[in-house]
């Protein structure tokens, strides 16, 4: 089924990736015959479940470089059900768009990095963040920083990045991650950028938005799963 809603702002970056590069991005499964927009196999396409909502908070998704092709990044997922709400940008160490510094500029004071609380963290003297009532007694959406790659990416963007230690970050304590797997008792605790956005908005009481993303994220792996089963078959 073709794409009913507008293009975002990921499927912007992406074609810009691709406009940029110097070769082509080449992932497992790359002879499939995918789906532009949704990245799937066609017989796998979900483009008729892309539908826009509105968030209670705004994000900035960061993408390593090496995940933004990838038909399995869940990141994007964000910004498919909340395409207002959201921009992306291709993290650099040392170069960051300057589109993306103005905008964390205008942000400042209502935004947050989520990430958890490490030693390096410690060691650096990085700002946690543990209460949201200042920044939520006013009428600007706060928002959120969201770092899409592998742990061992995400870690390197957090704690490598000098243009971003002054922003304050946010780890998702204890108590809202054992009440959030409660109610999904099948989670196997290996969690992908869109579950743990789902768990951010949950943790802050967001529940109607945290189970839209988590339900779609759900239906998303379900059209993954099912395409690699049925590429198994014809191997």
């Amino acid at each position: 089924m073709k794409l009913t809603s507008r293009k975002h702002c990921v499927d912007t970056l992406r074609e810009q990736c691709k406009l940029q590069s110097m070769r082509p991005f080449i992932a497992r499964g790359s002879n499939a015959i995918r789906c532009s927009h949704c990245l799937m196999a066609e017989f796998a396409c979900f483009c008729h479940l892309r539908e826009s909502n509105d968030s209670p908070i705004n994000f900035i998704l960061l993408f390593h470089r090496n995940e933004i092709h990838k038909p399995t990044n869940s990141g994007r997922l964000i910004a498919d059900l909340f395409p207002d709400d959201t921009q992306a940008y291709l993290w650099s160490r040392t170069e960051p768009q300057q589109d993306l510094l103005d905008h964390l500029k205008s942000q400042q004071g209502t935004c947050t990095l989520l990430f958890p609380h490490t030693e390096t963290a410690q060691a650096q003297n990085r700002q946690p963040r543990t209460e949201f009532a200042d920044v939520y007694g006013n009428n600007k959406k706060h928002t959120f920083i969201i770092l899409d790659g592998t742990w061992k990416q995400a870690s390197k963007m957090f704690h490598q990045s000098e243009w971003l230690k002054d922003i304050p970050h946010f780890e998702i304590n204890s108590e809202a991650q054992r009440s959030f797997l409660v109610r999904h008792s099948h989670h196997k605790m290996q969690f992908a950028t869109a579950e743990v956005t789902a768990m951010l908005l949950d943790s802050l009481g967001h529940n109607i938005a945290s189970q839209k993303l988590f339900n779609y994220y759900q239906a998303f792996n379900e059209h993954c799963l099912a395409s690699r089963k049925r590429g198994s078959k014809t191997d």
